[in-house]
């Protein structure tokens, strides 16, 4: 079980995170980190407080666009299939950072392959990589 003050520029409010919700987002609670909190109000007690039944870790980006996440499997890396991806990268060059879930290390790739994210790229990551190269933004995976 967790508790902590969730806070933005105009109040705060003490969240409760139970154990069965704990083991699902507890990986995700840092200091200062952004979250964005799903849960129910609880006001049986003079301060009211939240319940968390759901918690995320919102992609940021300085210049708006969504970050690419592709998982690559480290059984399934080789020479060719890493040369192929920078060139796949490289030629859907657009303005979403790239990170790469490599087993427990996620990598975010340098600027100069940042791509725009057409159906057409992830339809030919999926080829390259397999039908689940693309991380939907859940817990990681490894």
């Amino acid at each position: 079980m967790a508790t902590f003050v969730l806070e933005d520029l105009q109040s705060s409010i003490e969240v409760f995170v139970f154990p069965r919700t704990m083991t699902e987002v507890g990986h995700l609670l840092a200091d200062d980190a952004v979250v964005c909190v799903k849960g129910r109000l609880d006001l049986r007690e003079e301060t009211p407080k939240l319940v968390c039944s759901e918690l995320k870790r919102p992609q940021l980006s300085v210049d708006g666009a969504e970050p690419l996440h592709v998982v690559l499997p480290v059984n399934a890396l080789d020479d060719n299939r890493v040369s192929r991806l920078k060139d796949l990268l490289r030629e859907h060059a657009g303005t979403s950072p790239v990170y790469l879930h490599v087993g427990s290390k996620v990598l975010r790739l340098s600027p100069e392959f940042n791509v725009d994210t057409t159906p057409g790229l992830l339809a030919e990551l999926r080829v390259l990589l397999g039908p689940a190269c693309l991380w939907n933004g859940g817990p990681a995976r490894g």
